[in-house]
């Protein structure tokens, strides 16, 4: 039992951070332009860094805070919604995987998008195996 709720705590930790930290990247985007060269190449314009914003807002950074909230509380609703965040985050990270490939750039973003990939898609096959978790 105490296993459990150490990885109930762990996701819903980690939830967080991933929502905290979208909230960081952006305010670093916004607030410090010169560090989104780190993120560019010479083919990669900041239009197109910037233009993420709306996804991550929507999807990564609010959906990551629903979702932690929700499974912090046990409703029904929160694992469709991990489901969900899952598959945005999976598909803004493949779509960083294409982009980074045909612009020779943009590698450190991609990596941290893959990072979270990794996290979320653990987090779904452990919630969906034989380790039930009360949600």
């Amino acid at each position: 039992m105490k296993l459990i709720r150490n990885l109930k705590n762990g996701i819903i930790f980690y939830l967080l951070a991933q929502g905290v930290g979208g909230i960081l990247w952006w305010y670093l985007l916004i607030q410090m332009p010169e560090s989104r060269a780190f993120f560019l190449s010479d083919t990669l314009s900041e239009r197109v860094l910037i233009s993420f914003w709306l996804p991550d807002f929507s999807i990564f950074i609010v959906g990551s805070l629903v979702a932690a909230y929700g499974f912090s509380r046990t409703r029904v609703w929160s694992l469709p919604v991990i489901y969900f965040l899952t598959g945005g985050i999976s598909y803004a990270s493949l779509y960083c995987v294409a982009l980074s490939l045909s612009t020779h750039g943009g590698w450190p973003g991609t990596l941290i998008m893959l990072c979270c990939m990794s996290a979320m898609l653990r987090i779904s096959f452990v919630l969906t195996s034989g380790q039930h978790i009360d949600v």
